[in-house]
């Protein structure tokens, strides 16, 4: 059962980007359950910058259809399917496939101008979020870089710590309650103060 005061206006969207091995999809995967234990539909995207990933392993059938020269090919089950298309597929493309989903997280696609949240590991990933848009949150992976970079005096982003994973759930629900579909500003996302994370 859906939880009460979540727009039924589907889907909402939200991105965590951020550079390598900063825990984008440990992110990624931990809104996906959040959202999911609340009864919501989820869908999810990936951008992967090298091209090499096969979903369709070697050995199956699949994947023999597709070096035979299949441009796509779909293996369905009773519960499951999966489409493989030989082609590109664009970041809106994919969303109206997704369509019917309450959320869609996508991890990556960092220049799409969705609500996002930066993942920050070192100092120097702060220099990502001043070359992006639509940015609703920081999330710090110690307290004393999420301190440091408060420090400085910019107070435009929502600031959350790695591992208060479930404050950071909340508060992207919270950020879709009050701004709907539309790109959020940061005064929908900081409204309700228990969202934020505390300074230590």
């Amino acid at each position: 059962m859906k939880e009460k005061g979540i727009d039924a206006a589907s889907p909402h969207i939200i991105q965590v980007v951020g550079y390598k091995n900063t825990g984008k999809t440990t992110m990624t995967a931990s809104l996906i359950a959040g959202l999911a234990v609340k009864g919501l539909k989820v869908a999810a995207i990936k951008h992967d910058g090298h091209d090499h990933f096969e979903m369709d392993q070697e050995g199956t059938d699949s994947y023999q259809f597709g070096k035979a020269g299949a441009a796509a090919v779909a293996v369905m089950s009773s519960n499951r399917t999966a489409i493989v298309k030989q082609q590109h597929t664009s970041l809106e493309d994919m969303l109206k496939e997704f369509s019917q989903y309450d959320w869609v997280v996508v991890e990556g696609f960092k220049y799409a101008a969705y609500p996002k949240l930066v993942m920050v590991r070192h100092e120097d990933d702060l220099k990502l979020v001043s070359q992006l848009q639509s940015v609703v949150g920081i999330v710090f992976w110690s307290p004393d870089l999420l301190e440091e970079a408060e420090s400085r005096g910019d107070k435009s982003f929502s600031s959350f710590l790695f591992n208060d994973k479930q404050t950071i759930v909340e508060a992207v629900v919270q950020l879709n309650r009050l701004a709907g579909k539309e790109a959020a500003t940061m005064q929908a996302f900081n409204k309700d103060d228990d969202n934020n994370i505390d300074k230590r």
